[in-house]
Order: structure tokens, then sequence, then C-alpha cells
């Protein structure tokens, strides 16, 4: 399936086909035929580098760049989707939210200046009072039409920001959805990152298609065992609202299921000497023997940091 047809065409199936692909090796993508210690520091190193610049046209360039980066390396499309969505409702946000605060601080401003003229009790009290809120309603319109220069401006201001964090964003998506938990947690390990958080790492990842299959199955027995309301209501709130009791009915039964599950994990993996494991070095070249870094390991970072120089210069 393409990016595009996964924007109209959308279902459970493809998200759990997505998510075995990060919990699993994903032989096609291209981070995930370097060495895993390199990726990381890879990683460490642009996470960095993007706050080196303030000028949108290089941080353009090094979006485009991560996200063919993320493409090479099959990025869910679904994970994408959401970040883009959240970076344009961002900028939205500036563009609406500052002419409408500048539009109602000058109403209020308004009616706070005009108040006096409402205490002499005159008659004619009420018609006044209209008066001046529609003239503060007025006030507070022109405002917010004529500041709405002043929110793009707030957009240009914050245009790099937002920039940044998205080149930071898409370039970890496509690491740790391109590698493997198992070679995460391998290139981790000889690093040297305690053995405890690349077992949880690890743990995680491959937890997570198995708690998606369990709430969907959570979910669609307590829809076999109740009943859906005769009436949606209005935009169908009714319904919305039966969806999400049946998501929270579901959440609980799933919390008792995962800790029983981590117990019996805990037990096995004790039977077979991991707490022993620990504090032994042979267990860590072990289990990082095969880890070699290549020449296309160096040529990878190399041509990232002439990329990134090229950018400083011609940009």
């Amino acid at each position: 399936m393409s990016y595009l047809d996964a924007l109209t065409d959308i279902s459970v199936a493809d998200v759990k086909v997505d998510l075995m692909r990060t919990a699993y090796d994903n032989d096609r993508a291209l981070l995930n035929t370097f060495d895993p210690r390199v990726v990381l520091l890879w990683t460490v190193l642009f996470m960095i580098v993007p706050w080196l610049f303030y000028d949108p046209r290089p941080l353009v360039v090094m979006l485009a760049a991560a996200f063919v980066l993320a493409a090479l390396s099959q990025v869910s499309k679904y994970l994408l989707a959401l970040l883009v969505f959240g970076q344009v409702t961002n900028i939205g946000f500036f563009v609406v939210a500052v002419p409408f605060v500048g539009g109602l601080l000058s109403a209020v401003g308004y009616l706070s200046s005009n108040l006096g003229r409402l205490t002499s009790g005159d008659d004619g009290a009420v018609t006044e009072a209209v008066a001046i809120v529609v003239a503060a309603t007025q006030s507070g319109v022109h405002t917010a039409l004529t500041s709405q220069e002043v929110g793009i401006d707030a957009v240009g201001a914050v245009l790099p920001f937002f920039l940044k964090l998205s080149i930071i964003s898409v370039v970890s998506l496509a690491v740790f959805s391109a590698m493997s938990p198992q070679k995460i947690s391998k290139g981790m390990l000889r690093l040297g990152i305690p053995r405890q958080l690349t077992f949880a790492i690890a743990y995680g990842y491959r937890m997570m298609p198995l708690l998606v299959e369990e709430y969907h199955a959570l979910i669609n027995s307590f829809r076999l065992r109740s009943e859906l309301p005769e009436k949606t209501g209005l935009l169908r709130w009714r319904y919305f609202a039966y969806l999400l009791v049946l998501s929270i009915k579901a959440f609980y039964p799933l919390i008792f299921n995962v800790a029983k599950r981590a117990r019996v994990t805990v037990e096995a993996m004790e039977t077979k000497g991991f707490s022993r494991s620990l504090a032994d070095p042979q267990s860590r070249t072990l289990r990082t023997q095969e880890l070699r870094v290549r020449p296309r390991d160096v040529s990878f970072v190399f041509g990232s940091i002439a990329f990134v120089a090229a950018l400083w210069v011609v940009v």
C-alpha cells in the first residue's frame, strides 16, 4: 500500500502490520543495513545539528532529506501522517489564535472603558448597554481582521523551531522504525548502556503488537455482549460515547493481562539465568560479537557530515 492510498484506506489490519514490522526485523529498510552503534551515534548527532541553523531554507532541505530517509526506511505511514497533521495544526493555531486573542482583548478593553456610562440609571440603560456591546464586538472583529499580519509574522518567527522539531522527529522515526528492537538493544549494550534498560526497550517493542491484538480482542468481546444505542443523537454523539465506554472497559482487563504476562516473562528469564548474566562481561561480548563497523557505515556518516557542511556553505 502506498502512502497516498493509506490516507483514504485505513484499517485495523494495516495498523497491526505496521506494528509487526516495527517490532520485528525490517530487512528492506536502509538504516537496518548499518551497524546499530553507528546509527545511534548518527541519530544523536542529527538531533544537535538542526539547532545550529536558523535560516528556514537549509532546514527545509534537511527536512526533505529526512522524509526521503524515512521513505527508504519504510516508516509507518500512519506515524508520518500524524506527525504532519500535528505540525500543520500547530502552525494554523498561531494564524488563528493571535488575531482571535487580539480581537478578544480589544473587545474586553472597550467594554471596561465604557461601563461607567451605564451607572447613571437612566431609562435608556438597556439601549445604551446594547450599543456598547455592539460597539465592543465591532472593535474586536476589526482588531482581529487587521491583526492577521501579526499572526503570519508569529508563524514566521516560530517556523524554524517547528522545522527543527520536525527534522528530529522524522529522523527518530526512521531510526527506530527501521531497526529491530534486538538490534537496537545490542547497539546500546555495546555503547555501555545497562542491559536492564536495553532489555526493557526490546521487550516493550516486542509487546506492542501483542497488546494491540489483545486490546482489539477485548473490544470485540465487549461489543458482542453490549447493545448499540438505538438513537445516535446529534452528530452521533451517543455512538461515540458508547465506543468511549467500551474502550475504558477494555483497558482494565488489558492492564491485568499485561501484569500477568510480565510476571510469567520474569519467571522464565530468571529460570534461564538472566540476573546472573547482567554482571558477566562474557555475556555482553557473546551477545554483541557479530557487530562490525564496515566501510559503508563510515561512508554513511561522512556523507551525512558532508551534506550538512554543503548546506552550511551553499544555502
